[in-house]
């Protein structure tokens, strides 16, 4: 990669809501074949880091499918994607009625059984290993053992003896193992090395991954003449706190389902926000930020299919005024 550009897809965590990343590649990847680039993403992108529902996408973009000729088709489009969580979302985030009953209950257990959840993952990615994966990958999860981040990763080329493989359901499983929807995955590294991991959900070290996935860019990259980062978001929630909501607040409010557990969904946009500042800064990379703001709230385990509704709705709307912004990423992945 010495003097070239060097492309790089980051997805955030977002429950749900990755139905907004999933529409997005959709358009990216139409604008792409109007001009003649018909484009597998597994082959355009150089690097592809997501977190926890960003995870899944960049993981189902890089899953191997069917051959042809010589090459190996990726599993899923971003097509495949979207309709996933159209079709899917209900059996992973089921929705029941009496609501403040079982936020309650989310207090004191995981809100989700997550044995069905597994069932589905496996179902998806079958016996797919990272290291079967199209491209690089980058993935993050945190392991509560440690107490440290654990990043599931796939560097082509032997070069990198250190890397644990692990199945793909496996990775899904972990990087969105959500404190109080899920319980912890256990997970096992394949052969010759078998070691066991305790994880949870990747937006406990970086809700969006972009700045880690430059970071392993410049490992993977380091003479590269130019980073792309392409950097999709899950929905820029209108709801915001006011001095005078939180200045009674104690533990309980900060933590609170019924309030969108205000200390992480805070927490992620801060520590998106800053993210982005600091890539737009970054000598020699081109930062394309791409998000949709959502009119109303969105949970990100609200499956239903009015909510899906809103949030196809918003993204079309946000793809049609933005389009200056999308055409800008499609110009430097052209």
């Amino acid at each position: 990669m010495l003097g070239q550009t060097v492309r790089v897809l980051s997805v955030d965590g977002g429950g749900i809501r990755g139905i907004i990343p999933a529409l997005i590649l959709e358009e990216l990847e139409r604008k792409l074949t109007r001009r003649g680039k018909a484009p597998v993403f597994s082959r355009l992108f150089d690097l592809m880091a997501g977190t926890s529902t960003g995870g899944l996408i960049v993981l189902g973009l890089a899953c191997p499918g069917e051959k042809a000729g010589r090459r190996v088709l990726p599993r899923y489009t971003p097509a495949d994607l979207s309709r996933f969580y159209r079709d899917r979302g209900a059996d992973i985030f089921p929705f029941r009625r009496f609501n403040a009953l079982r936020a309650m209950s989310q207090a004191f257990t995981d809100k989700y059984d997550y044995r069905g959840y597994e069932v589905l993952l496996k179902e998806n990615f079958g016996d797919a290993t990272l290291r079967d994966g199209l491209c690089p990958l980058l993935v993050t999860s945190y392991d509560i053992n440690r107490g440290l981040p654990h990043f599931f990763k796939h560097r082509p080329g032997g070069r990198y003896w250190e890397d644990l493989n692990f199945r793909m359901a496996d990775a899904a499983r972990a990087t969105s193992a959500a404190p109080t929807f899920f319980e912890p995955a256990v997970v096992e590294s394949l052969g010759p090395e078998v070691r066991r991991f305790y994880l949870v959900d990747g937006s406990m070290v970086a809700n969006n991954p972009a700045l880690i996935a430059y970071s392993e860019a410049r490992k993977l990259y380091p003479g590269a003449l130019r980073y792309v980062i392409i950097s999709l978001g899950t929905g820029i929630l209108p709801r915001r706190f006011s001095y005078l909501d939180v200045r009674r607040w104690g533990y309980l409010d900060w933590v609170s389902p019924s309030k969108d557990v205000p200390l992480l969904s805070e927490y992620s946009q801060g520590q998106s926000a800053a993210v982005e500042h600091m890539l737009n800064r970054m000598p020699r990379v081109s930062f394309h930020r791409l998000n949709v703001p959502l009119h109303q709230g969105s949970d990100m385990d609200d499956a239903r299919p009015e909510s899906l509704d809103a949030l196809i709705r918003a993204t079309e709307e946000y793809l049609r005024v933005s389009e200056p912004l999308v055409d800008a990423a499609v110009r430097d992945l052209w």
